[in-house]
């Protein structure tokens, strides 16, 4: 059996880019984004899920932060269920600690994974729950401006992945309707290549996952 992985739309890319030498071994299933604004309903989703698979995979992997979620799921799963260490997708793709010292070096940073990016306003939009003022004759983009006001800076991370140009022409957008200026650093994927190596140790120790 192969093993599961549910995978937030964000960082849907990245994940494809590390299974795809091994297309047997992975059974990807793509949850939409926007569950990380309501934990809960992120964790239901999750749980929601996880038990579909019990019967049908080895292990599974969440491909999502922790999210305010991920640390109260149950206990009682049949399977082994791994996920990657980060509090959300930004701690995953930068490392908890680099997440940390950018924050320390321009407290006013929204941070931009490639899968944000490449939505736009969308993600921003939902993000900060205006979508739905635009109901009341709000309009949200004025809402958006009120609400983050504070941040200065639009920090893309290269993950090596995806449109690069698509990215950077995104990110440009996103940061001229704020007065943000843009800087670029680079990503890792090695936290979701350790947990997806992980659960192929533990589900088919014969296969080598060694990226090198």
């Amino acid at each position: 059996m192969a093993i599961g992985i549910l995978c937030c739309q964000v960082m849907e890319q990245e994940v494809r880019s590390l299974i795809r030498r091994f297309p047997d071994a992975f059974q990807l299933e793509i949850l939409e984004w926007g569950l990380h604004i309501h934990p809960p309903l992120l964790m239901n989703r999750l749980v929601e899920r996880i038990r579909a698979l019990e019967d049908h995979v080895t292990a599974v992997v969440l491909a999502f932060g922790r999210c305010q979620a991920l640390d109260k799921l149950p206990e009682d799963f049949r399977i082994p269920v791994l996920y990657p260490p980060g509090e959300d997708c930004i701690g995953v793709l930068l490392g908890q600690e680099r997440y940390l010292e950018e924050l320390y070096r321009e407290a006013g940073t929204w941070f931009l994974p490639p899968g944000w990016a490449e939505l736009g306003m969308t993600f921003i939009f939902k993000e900060i729950q205006a979508g739905g003022l635009a109901k009341r004759d709000i309009d949200p983009m004025t809402v958006a401006r009120k609400m983050l006001k504070g941040y200065k800076r639009a920090l893309l991370i290269d993950t090596g992945v995806g449109d690069s140009s698509l990215q950077r022409e995104q990110a440009q957008k996103i940061a001229d309707l704020f007065g943000w200026r843009v800087e670029t650093t680079r990503g890792s994927l090695t936290a979701l290549e350790t947990v997806l190596q992980k659960a192929m140790a533990l589900s088919q120790p014969s296969i080598q996952t060694d990226s090198g």
